[in-house]
């Protein structure tokens, strides 16, 4: 048997150099010698690639040479040489060159010599193209002295020899191709072919030998950033409001939810970059990005990064790809926002940029969350493009599953390769097919361990298919094995298992597939578990998750899909962000005042203006704003542009945001050559955000347009623009159909004679998208028939397992008898009515939600019947849809905004606003007890009365349709004085038709709730009316309307053996120490003739403290209770214990207990100047230093009381 082995040595590169050492490409460009041979293309006609490894063997051998100790040795040949195959694998012809060895050339070895100097990158391969010829083979006599030929390809560095690929044939069927997995290896490696020769007449070629890249990555090494010794240039953002920090664990403060350990080492040793966004305000941005980078290769590079984020509020984390010469407006490749689980997670996206340099941005914006913080690390740079989302084979690490085992018996999912120790192991994964690439696998020591592997929460999904491999092995074989692979579905509800199986010990890679749905955020939890005790294990590798599509239509793939950078429309001379200036757009001097070009950092309160514009999101952004109130009532200030396209439509985008007690109105205006038209307009507050406009103006010859805000001598509040932009063409809003111009994807139900039809708004009765006579909407279309008509409007097909809310606007015109019904229409049948209005006109546009769900697929119908005899039909515009189900009429917690609670306007009246809690009103809301998160509840606040007269606020609800007879309608109700005025809540069932149901001037203290049965069986709707007298504010929160009567629970004693008087007592839950400040808070109701006595005890331990005592009849009210409890340094309980003789009737009740401001003080990174710092790190005012009272928690601030007395007195 002869073998030819094939070795890769030291490369002699024979080309043109320079003096210097710089390398001269034929093309004509002059490289630096360290880019000759980085496996990257860097000559235009690659010439400095020619002697770097891969070769076709046509002009010459490429820097291969021969070593061979004897003539038994590798020749350059044409193909010629021999009949078959008679061609090379390059060109296909006979004149084409390969390497050949046959079995004339005497002796036993021959070697083919090539080093790999440069480092190369995980992904990197060598294939290469093999003939096979044994002429004895052709012989079935001879078949006894054949044998197969084979390859083997062996890795060298040094003294050490790994093998990567060996396979054995005894001939080829024309060309055939070799594939050996290199991966991550440092210079300084060679890799030898060994090629035997099974037969004595015959001989082996090969041809086009390729260095390069493989699906999962390439040869060119990669950058690597882990913080340990640097930031490794990266730069500050300059309009973030922060920067990124390079911190250990060690150095995180008890408030944050940063990570204890970094990710590279595992330590709180080990350096990570941190946000630490619990000392910034909410949605303020830190941003950190890469120095500028060279253009990527056309097939993109994989950015791949480490993040942990704890907390369900904790912010978002965001990377942005963007030019450096900032005119291409930055593409945002990535996000994750909320909790993310107590892990560092994995994350990659495909930077995309072969035409331009380009530079990475990692953002992050300050949640909600007390405790919160944003880290990353092990930054890393592959080339290529990475794999599609969901997949991963483990070649770098877990990708974005983590290890979350159960607390007993739980084990960790090992990451390993086949050249790991161990009879347990696979020899080759499943990616590369070799001992070098990597898998997870589970080898547990005893029975019952379970290993829990973990996926990123992903969006709610139809239909998904998960693919992988898995592999087991043991100590016996073609069996199956003991341990279970379960594949569950984590979501809210908790897992839900969709597959469970078994592996089979048969020493192959096998696939599974599975199907399985999730209707909201989810996890996919690989679980793998030994019931009893046996010596196997359990490898997984190419997991995949294919979203929106089943098992059955997926074709598996690992093409990378390269992120691409967003092109918008093009700009127009007349967009503006403001962030330079006002751009083309100018201050008219014909109003009365002018716009102001303004920025958060110049509001000190909520309603001087935005906190922050919109463009960039914080505080230093740019907008216009118009705030405060006039010295006179009607003043205007208007921006104009000159408009610079002729066509017949444009549309104008802008973000707008008004908010505050008494705001005017914002009105968009176009001038043509002969008149002045009124587009679009809003009056009052309206939610607390910017919100977008798509207004398309329909006007030939426009000449200009104009943004015109108007205010008055009573208005308080504010209105600000942002973001203008000005297209040719109609808009197309794809959130909402405002019938501007089309019925969207809305269909007539032809089945029926009536039709819907688009209509234009008139002076008295105008749209509601536009509010003008511009606007357009839809009705139904008016005809001479004497017939009730029946039009049906339907909306796109849906396909949604869980709950959707519709949203829309109707209007029921005046002597109109129409009857407008919402219902769902699936496989041509018409569900019952969900939502169904007649009779009543309507004062204006009102507002409805109703909830649709259906398996199938359905469409939602709006129904209506038009009775004859009448000359106006029923009006629909704005209709939305939102997931989730809506709000239950009339109730609301306006944590999401206002559900269809709507502002009655009224002249020189007040609006109720959506307002935080703690500015101006509440220090709380009544939802949530919490001031900070961005928690809302309808406030009429500070209302400073510039009239001899008050000032009314009326806030109407939908029409509430009662399921029952009996309805119970629930809200908290605030106010800080009797002097807010008086709060009324009416019951309504037409204009002229209203019930007062209740009327107060007071609340004490907190939140109070106001309860009442409601019986009615016709549809009413809810007016609350806030009247104000003075300063002060009036607030209400939590209103619900549920069906049948109203029923409260309460706590009353009760008599037991009645032989002897003995206290009822009841205690608190176990409570772990208390500030200065805790308090308690009751209601109590004692009532009657009898001995009664009622008091509240402090527990510690053994020890008992009376802090409340009462005793009487208090008459048949509830009362409020405020006990003062204070500093318990220990475990406490709370004890209410009441006693009386049940002599007389009466009796004794508690209710809504309440403990508030107990918690001790959260420790800070720094105290401000006038704050004493606390040895625990928390900052007391100096009034409660020496104060007798433990306010810090650690007494820092009682001890040396009397050395300061000394100073003060002294």
């Amino acid at each position: 048997m002869k073998q030819a082995f094939v070795l890769v040595p030291v490369l002699l590169v024979i080309v043109s150099s320079c003096l210097d050492g710089d390398f001269n490409c034929t093309s004509g460009e002059r490289l630096p010698a360290a880019s000759v041979c980085d496996f990257k293309t860097d000559c235009a006609n690659g010439t400095d690639k020619v002697f770097c490894g891969s070769c076709d063997f046509e002009h010459h051998s490429c820097g291969w040479n021969d070593s061979s100790s004897s003539s038994y040795s590798w020749k350059r040949q044409m193909a010629n040489i021999t009949s078959i195959p008679g061609v090379d694998h390059t060109t296909g012809s006979a004149t084409g060159h390969v390497m050949h060895i046959d079995d004339e050339q005497s002796g036993s070895t021959a070697t083919l010599e090539y080093s790999v100097e440069k480092q190369a990158a995980l992904g990197c391969q060598l294939s290469f193209w093999y003939h096979i010829y044994d002429s004895t083979s052709s012989s079935s006599s001879s078949s006894s002295s054949s044998s197969s030929s084979y390859f083997d390809v062996t890795m060298v560095r040094g003294t050490d020899k790994n093998p990567v690929l060996r396979f054995s044939k005894i001939k080829t069927d024309g060309w055939e191709k070799a594939t050996a997995f290199l991966g991550n290896q440092p210079g300084g490696y060679k890799f030898i072919i060994e090629a035997v020769l099974g037969g004595v007449q015959g001989y082996i070629a090969i041809d086009n030998i390729m260095v390069s890249s493989s699906e999962s990555g390439s040869c060119p090494a990669e950058r690597e950033c882990t913080f340990q010794g640097s930031l490794c240039g990266l730069l500050p953002q300059p309009s973030a409001n922060f920067s990124w920090s390079r911190i250990t664990g060690t150095a995180q403060p008890a408030n944050s939810s940063g990570p204890a350990t970094d990710h590279t080492l595992g330590t709180d040793q080990g350096y990570y970059l941190s946000a630490q966004l619990w000392s910034h305000p909410v949605r303020s941005r830190c941003a950190v990005m890469t120095a500028v980078m060279e253009p990527t290769p056309p097939d993109g590079e994989c950015l791949i990064f480490w993040y942990y984020m704890e907390g369900s509020e904790v912010g978002e984390l965001s990377i942005y790809l963007q030019s450096p010469d900032s005119k291409r407006r930055s593409a945002k490749l990535w996000t994750r926002s909320g909790d993310q689980g107590k892990h560092w997670r994995h994350g990659r996206v495909t930077l995309d940029s072969p035409d331009t340099p380009y530079q990475v941005t990692f953002e992050a914006v300050v949640g909600n969350g007390p405790r919160r913080d944003i880290a990353i690390d092990d930054l890393i740079v592959l080339n290529g493009a990475c794999p599609p989302p969901g997949f991963c084979d483990f070649e770098m690490d877990y990708c974005g599953w983590v290890n979350n085992p159960p607390a007993e018996y739980g084990v960790d999912w090992d990451w390993f390769s086949g050249e790991g120790d161990g009879q347990l192991v696979p020899e080759k994964d499943a990616s590369t097919n070799s001992a070098l690439g990597h898998f997870a696998i589970f080898m547990p020591a005893k029975s019952g361990s379970v290993a829990q592997l973990e996926s990123e929460t992903m969006e709610a999904v139809d239909q998904a298919c998960l693919e992988l491999w898995h592999h087991s092995k043991g100590w016996l074989s073609k069996v199956p094995t003991v341990i279970t692979l379960t594949v569950f579905v984590k979501e809210t509800a908790g897992l839900r298992p969709v597959w469970n199986s078994t592996g089979y010990l048969n020493g192959t890679w096998i696939q599974a597939r599975v199907d399985y749905s999730a209707s909201g955020p989810h996890q996919i939890i690989l679980q793998a578990q030994l019931p009893n005790e046996m010596a196997e294990s359990f490898s997984l590798d190419d997991i995949h998750i294919m979203r929106d599509r089943s098992c059955d239509d997926s074709i598996p793939t690992t093409t990378p899909n390269p992120a691409t950078v967003t092109t918008s429309a093009p700009s127009s001379a007349m967009d503006c962000t403001f962030e330079q200036g006002l751009c083309s757009w100018v201050q008219e001097v014909s109003d009365d005042l002018n716009w102001i070009h303004s920025s958060g950092l110049h509001v000190e309160q909520p309603w001087d203006g935005p906190q922050y514009d919109h463009t960039v999101g914080n505080n230093q952004g740019f907008f216009l704003l118009l705030n405060g109130s006039g010295s006179k009532d009607r003043e205007r200030a208007v921006v104009s542009v000159p408009v610079s396209t002729r066509t017949s439509h444009i549309c104008v985008g802008f973000w707008y945001h008004m908010l505050g007690p008494s705001v005017s109105t914002l009105d968009l205006l176009v001038e043509t050559k002969s008149s002045e038209e009124l587009i679009w307009t809003r009056r009052g507050t309206q939610d607390p955000e910017w919100i977008n406009a798509q207004v398309t103006i329909s006007k030939n010859n426009t000449m200009q347009v104009m943004f015109t805000g108007h205010r008055n001598t009573n208005s308080e509040g504010f209105i600000a623009l942002d973001d203008i932009t000005v297209r040719d063409g109609a808009c197309s809003n794809q959130d909402v159909c405002g019938f501007e111009s089309s019925l969207c994807d809305f269909e007539n139900d032809v089945s029926h004679s009536g039709r819907w039809v688009r209509e234009r708004g008139t002076e008295y009765e105008v749209d509601h998208t536009y509010g003008t006579e511009n606007g357009f909407y839809t009705t139904v279309m008016k005809s001479n028939s004497t017939e009730t008509e029946v039009a049906q409007l339907l909306t796109p097909e849906f396909t949604s397992p869980t709950e959707i809310c519709v949203r829309f606007w109707y209007w029921f015109p005046a002597g109109s008898s129409d009857i407008l019904a919402v219902h769902v229409l699936r496989s041509e049948e018409l569900g019952h009515a969900l939502w169904q209005r007649s009779g009543e006109a309507s004062l204006g546009w009102e507002v409805a939600e109703v909830t649709v769900s259906s398996p199938p697929k359905f469409r939602v119908a709006f129904k209506a019947v038009h009775v004859p005899g009448t000359n106006s039909t029923v009006r629909l515009d704005d209709i939305s849809m939102r997931s989730g189900g809506c709000s239950p009429p009339g109730s609301c917690d306006f944590e999401s905004g206002q559900c269809t609670w709507v502002n009655i306007p009224k002249e020189d009246g007040h609006d109720w606003v959506l307002a935080r809690g703690g500015f101006q009103g509440p220090p709380t809301d009544h939802t949530t007890q919490t001031p900070e998160v961005l928690l809302f509840q309808l406030v009429l606040v500070e209302l400073v009365i510039h009239r001899s007269d008050s000032s009314v606020a009326q806030v109407l609800s939908e029409w509430i349709q009662p399921k029952d007879a009996t309805s119970c309608l629930t809200l908290w109700y605030r106010m800080n004085n009797s002097d807010s005025g008086t709060l009324k809540v009416h019951m309504r069932s037409g204009p002229s038709e209203e019930d007062l149901m209740f009327n107060s001037d007071s609340s004490g203290h907190d939140w109070t709730r106001f309860s009442q049965s409601v019986e009615r069986n016709e549809p009413f709707q809810l007016l609350i009316e806030a009247e104000a007298n003075n300063i002060g504010f009036i607030a209400i929160d939590d209103i619900s309307v549920t069906p049948g009567l109203c029923q409260g629970w309460y706590m009353a004693v009760k008599s037991d053996r009645g032989d002897q008087v003995s206290p009822a007592s009841m205690q608190s839950p176990t409570m772990t120490q208390a500030s200065t400040t805790c308090t308690l808070h009751f209601y109590y109701n004692m009532f009657g003739d009898d001995s009664e006595e009622l008091t509240v005890v402090l527990k510690e331990g053994s020890t008992t403290s009376m802090l409340w005592w009462l005793s009487g009849n208090r008459g048949d009210l509830w009362h409020h209770g405020e006990v003062t409890v204070g500093r318990v340094p220990q475990d406490f309980t709370i004890l209410f214990e009441a006693s009386r003789t049940f002599i007389k009737p009466g009796h004794i009740a508690i209710d809504d207990i309440d403990f508030t401001n107990c918690s001790l003080p959260e420790p800070q990174p720094f105290c401000p100047e006038n704050m004493f710092l606390c040895n625990n790190s928390v900052c007391v005012e100096h009034s409660r230093v020496c104060d007798f009272s433990d306010d810090c928690g650690d007494w820092t601030d009682e001890n040396s009381c009397g050395e300061r007395s000394q100073v003060l007195t002294g």
